[in-house]
């Protein structure tokens, strides 16, 4: 059990705990069965009340200054006031439309929580010139921005991002100190810049790390900003925390944990058309990102679930789901994904994005029409297709597909992924970067038989800054840094850099129908 004396929800969650669990449906297959045994074990070993407990021994020294996240159900009740005051005041100033900007990593949770209540937030989390322009060519004039950088350096990609936001909305002839609402650390050069200003700034907590940080002020600010319930959000997650801090076999937090630690080979395969909405994409990022590459790689595939509570699953020929609104199953797979971390002994909070440096890119090897077929270990090929070829003869596992571009204008880059995966056989993941660099991009990392795919591309909207550079120069430094790595370490690594982002992606899709 769990320290005495602790009067919060997971202390009478445990007392209480008579009913079977409602957040999970383990399904009736053999994973099912050993899905119980593993959290009859762990019930046993009091993991889930210590979670709860925020005992960072759960995971080791490393994890002290990382686990206020399992106190946020109750600890971000004071930000459904604030984001209330805010919401009210850019009401009354004529400001309708929110934008997020954020590092890479600290988008996911404001993104889930907007697309599930159908909040409209614009997410901005790249450099991309295209998917800068997306944002500029609306109504900057209504326009809030909310800037997150727990970090606060005021040096990164994303304050150039909001420098330039700023510009904008100041041009429309509106204060834009007033428009942006700062969410970082307390003490932080953001945090002093922003104060000095007079722009509205929000704390955020400082042990919790970017993916366990949905329910905390780097994702609730936004997303209620965008017209999502706070006030009932949490408190979906607190009532779920009664249930996943009980040392209880029926504790659905452990007989998930149980069904991602089977001694399975199969990929955890997600239905994105089912559960609430964007929760799959979430629940991949957080799975990649929190197992060290130990746990099963999670994969998006669309299957015949539909919008609702429940979000289909499935490894091997068992299917399961969870169930339940958004707040309660964040809550949920938090938990679950910090006990699988826990029997891996992996370190579920490491994160962080390559930062930019001197990396030595990928040399140009050949030109396909708009494409250029960029390699750094010796790779010869004169077409796109022979280079997809040879990577796919080096991968001894997964392909990882990581596209630098925008979204919204290169959406149609989205289907290479199971287009690939259909036509070598090889699982594989497709990801927008740098936002999948802190999720499913490090699972790949840490697992050693991945062959990536680096998709870049020239902008028709680059934008100059005014330090000089560009912005296309840097997303080609993150790129950089990101793959510099991965060729030292000898990884099959294949460049594609599209010269013209259209013209370019109908090449590489024509050549992947060729694989």
């Amino acid at each position: 059990m769990g320290r005495a004396g602790h009067d919060r929800p997971g202390a009478a969650g445990r007392r209480a705990l008579t009913h079977p669990m409602t957040l999970v449906d383990p399904g009736d297959g053999p994973l099912a069965a050993d899905a119980a045994l593993v959290a009859a074990r762990l019930a046993g070993g009091t993991v889930a009340s210590r979670i709860g407990d925020a005992d960072p021994s759960v995971w080791g020294r490393a994890a002290t200054d990382a686990v206020g996240w399992a106190a946020l159900p109750r600890t971000s009740r004071p930000l459904v006031g604030q984001i209330a005051a805010l919401r009210e005041r850019f009401r009354v100033d004529g400001a309708r439309r929110v934008v997020l900007v954020a590092a890479p990593g600290q988008a996911h949770g404001a993104a889930v929580l907007a697309r599930a209540s159908a909040a409209p937030l614009e997410v901005l989390d790249s450099a991309d010139p295209g998917a800068l322009v997306d944002v500029l060519e609306g109504d900057m004039a209504s326009t809030v921005v909310v800037h997150v950088d727990t970090a606060g350096q005021a040096d990164g990609p994303a304050d150039t991002v909001v420098a330039i936001l700023r510009d904008a909305i100041r041009a429309e002839g509106v204060r834009a100190e007033t428009r942006v609402v700062v969410v970082t650390e307390a003490g932080s050069r953001v945090e002093k810049l922003a104060l000095e200003a007079g722009a509205p700034v929000v704390t955020a907590e400082r042990d919790v790390p970017s993916r366990f940080g949905t329910l905390g002020a780097t994702a609730l600010v936004a997303a209620g900003l965008a017209g999502t319930d706070v006030e009932q959000l949490l408190a979906e997650a607190s009532e779920a925390t009664a249930l996943v801090t009980a040392d209880h076999p029926d504790n659905p937090a452990l007989v998930l944990a149980g069904l991602l630690l089977a001694e399975d080979p199969a990929p955890l395969v997600l239905d994105p058309e089912s559960g609430p909405d964007g929760l799959a994409d979430w629940v991949e990022h957080l799975v990649g990102g929190s197992t060290g590459g130990l746990g099963p790689l999670p994969l998006l595939v669309p299957g015949r679930g539909g919008r609702g509570p429940s979000l289909t699953l499935r490894r091997g020929e068992n299917v399961f789901s969870t169930r339940g609104g958004v707040g309660a199953q964040v809550v949920l797979w938090q938990y679950a994904v910090a006990t699988v971390a826990r029997v891996l002994g992996a370190d579920p909070f490491a994160g962080g994005v390559p930062s930019a440096g001197s990396a030595e890119p990928l040399r140009c090897v050949a030109v396909d029409g708009d494409v250029e077929i960029r390699a750094g270990d010796g790779t010869h090929a004169d077409s796109v297709v022979d280079a997809l070829r040879g990577l796919a003869t080096r991968a001894g596992g997964a392909i990882a597909v990581e596209a630098w571009l925008d979204p919204r204008e290169d959406a149609s880059a989205a289907v290479l992924g199971p287009e690939i995966a259909r036509r070598t056989g090889r699982p594989t993941t497709f990801g927008w970067a740098p936002r999948t660099l802190d999720g499913v991009g490090r699972h790949h990392r840490d697992t050693p038989d991945t062959a990536f795919l680096v998709i870049t591309g020239d902008s028709e909207h680059d934008h100059d800054l005014p330090a000089g550079g560009t912005l296309d120069d840097v997303v080609a430094a993150q790129a950089g840094a990101a793959t510099a790595d991965l060729v030292t370490a000898g990884r099959p690594v294949l460049g594609l850099h599209l010269r013209d982002r259209l013209g370019g992606l109908v090449t590489v899709a024509r050549a992947v129908q060729e694989l």
